[in-house]
């Protein structure tokens, strides 16, 4: 069942928008009364102008503001017990939202239409519909058409995504920071980009890869940053790596682990190699030098019995041939032994020196991922900061805080707009309550950003009454105004 609550508080922030404007021209016409009477008695023909002028400009504020009532009073009216939403559905929250909301038993009917954002924002604007789902703010055309009709707009975030571009982490290639502008040069089609140092950082060999089309990042990523409302790989620069998952484009830039691991312990490897080899070469000089006390006894035996040396000579002759042989055997099989060993330790070394050259390939790889995937290999992962190319350079680092307000260039923000209007009527609020208060754990099962606990709250408040909310200027910011004032911390790339 919906629950009901009183409506007057509500209202009185609701039907305001009329009441300020014309105090404002009842003041104007005061002040042009006054500032008539005094040319009048003072005859001060300046006095005469700006009276005129100010009289003028009551009266056209006046015709306006009763145009915009006229207008106001028109609008088609709202069916009761049905919520309209229009907009861009796919891809945001709403389709999970709307099933949790049949879950609760209210007798409100949502009713769901897919024609873009730019026929919903028309259709708020004309009274037509309550809430469009969008991934941007009301722009100022449409704003001034709800204006036009005595609409004041109002926008609620319900979660945010973004996209992650990263090396590998512990790797280096000359820098931290990117513009949209490079990265938007670095993938498109036709990139001229091969190296790090086309970008301003070091002349490190630069590899592009990322998700297909089947994943999600993919068509963000090429909407938002290519700027391509369709996007596909002929998009993108023809050696683009794409990979069927996310696992196969972080190997892509990380690498296998089992050759980072190998990879470390190429210098221990290479020590053991060493010793080895110089073990070895000990070794063979010991078999070569038993080998010339061989020949050696031989010889000395051999000239014994030519000079006819005494028997207890000839005997020690025959025991240093005897002695000189088992030296040469056990010099031989320690040989046997040690160049076993050599070739064990020296093919360990090819494996972990092989791995080490391609550890170090990936060094220029780069991939872009979505956040929620970054932020479970982010040890791992070494992600840029992003700049916008206009103005001050002022590097974003991607974080809950800087996606979901907006901050970082790569992030899109997911809104529902609604009007005071449509906020008035108790069909509304039940379902954005509902809506705002799965959001977080919605978000979190399908890989989004979710709001900080404390923007939820706020715009919770919205919709009880508990505090009024804020109107919505282009350009300026919505969800964050009223929120509980919170320390921004410190972020820093993960090393």
């Amino acid at each position: 069942m919906t629950r009901t609550r009183t409506r007057s508080h509500t209202r009185s922030h609701t039907r305001s928008h009329p009441v300020r404007l014309l105090a404002g021209v009842a003041g104007l016409a005061c002040a042009a009364t006054l500032l008539t009477g005094c040319s009048e008695d003072d005859a001060a023909p300046a006095g005469d102008v700006v009276a005129r002028q100010q009289a003028a400009q009551v009266e056209e504020e006046t015709l306006e503001q009763e145009a915009v009532e006229r207008r106001h009073a028109a609008l088609p009216g709202r069916p009761a017990g049905v919520v309209e939403l229009d907009g861009s559905p796919r891809g945001s929250l709403t389709p999970q939202a709307l099933d949790r909301f049949a879950g609760t038993g209210s007798s409100v009917t949502v009713e769901v239409a897919d024609n873009g954002e730019d026929v919903a924002f028309g259709q708020l604007c004309a009274g037509e519909i309550d809430l469009v789902d969008s991934t941007r703010p009301i722009s100022r055309a449409e704003w001034d058409a709800c204006r036009s009709v005595g609409l004041d707009v109002v926008q609620f975030q319900i979660a945010a995504d973004a996209v992650v571009v990263a090396v590998k982490s512990e790797s280096d290639v000359g820098g931290d920071c990117l513009s949209t502008e490079q990265v938007r040069d670095i993938y498109r089609a036709g990139s001229p980009v091969t190296s790090w140092e086309h970008v301003g950082l070091d002349g490190v060999p630069l590899v592009v890869g990322g998700p297909d089309p089947e994943n999600s990042a993919f068509g963000f990523f090429g909407r938002n940053v290519l700027g391509t409302p369709q996007p596909g790989l002929t998009n993108l620069r023809s050696d683009y790596h794409a990979f069927d998952s996310d696992q196969g484009s972080r190997v892509f830039v990380v690498g296998d682990e089992e050759d980072e691991r190998l990879a470390e312990e190429y210098a221990d490897r290479a020590r053991a190699r060493d010793q080895a080899r110089s073990a070895l070469v000990v070794a063979q000089q010991v078999l070569d030098d038993a080998q010339d006390e061989v020949s050696a006894a031989w010889r000395e035996r051999a000239k014994g019995i030519a000079d006819r040396r005494s028997p207890a000579d000839l005997a020690r002759d025959r025991q240093r041939v005897r002695d000189a042989i088992a030296a040469r055997d056990a010099a031989r099989a320690e040989l046997a032994v040690v160049r076993e060993k050599w070739v064990r330790v020296r093919d360990r070394f090819v494996v972990s020196r092989d791995a080490r050259r391609r550890d170090e390939q990936v060094r220029g790889h780069v991939a872009y991922f979505r956040f929620s995937y970054y932020e479970l290999f982010e040890d791992q992962l070494r992600p840029f900061e992003i700049t916008t190319p206009e103005g001050e350079r002022n590097c974003i680092f991607p974080s809950q805080r800087t996606i979901t307000s907006g901050e970082y260039p790569l992030a899109r923000q997911l809104l529902v707009t609604t009007t005071v209007r449509s906020l008035d009527r108790r069909e509304v609020r039940v379902f954005l309550e509902s809506y705002l208060g799965d959001a977080d754990r919605l978000a979190e099962d399908t890989q989004l950003v979710p709001l900080p606990e404390a923007t939820v709250r706020t715009q919770l408040s919205w919709l009880t009454g508990d505090v009024p909310p804020p109107l919505v200027s282009p350009d300026a910011p919505v969800v964050e105004e009223g929120a509980e004032e919170q320390p921004a911390p410190q972020e820093q790339p993960a090393r």
